[in-house]
């Protein structure tokens, strides 16, 4: 075998490899969602990002990928401590982080950080 044809042969080797290593990541990372329990579709709006916080109901520690369905946090993520103490977002921030065994502080740091 030629040394070009040797070195075609390794670079097609490591691409199929890299790219079983995507799969496999791909595969794992939307069972890691969180989203509002009540939900019955899938979530249209998804943000993926390292969770600053453990979420045990998830199995994720801090620094683990998780998704966001940031469909069900659209009113809380940017609001104020005034927004938030209103009950509309105060109902909706307390049934999320009760969905997850979390507390209100935590559910805030990990969608807004």
């Amino acid at each position: 075998m030629s040394l070009m044809a040797r070195k075609s042969s390794i670079l097609m080797l490591r691409g199929i490899l890299i790219s079983l290593l995507f799969c496999t990541t791909a595969q794992a990372v939307p069972e890691l969602c969180l989203q509002s329990k009540a939900r019955s579709e899938m979530c249209p709006h998804l943000l993926y990002k390292k969770s600053p916080i453990d979420i045990a109901g998830l199995s994720v520690k801090t620094g683990d990928m998780v998704c966001l369905c940031l469909s069900d946090v659209a009113g809380i993520r940017g609001a104020s401590e005034e927004e938030l103490s209103r009950p509309k977002l105060l109902v909706s921030l307390r049934r999320l982080a009760g969905d997850w065994d979390l507390s209100e502080s935590e559910l805030l740091r990990l969608i807004r950080k």
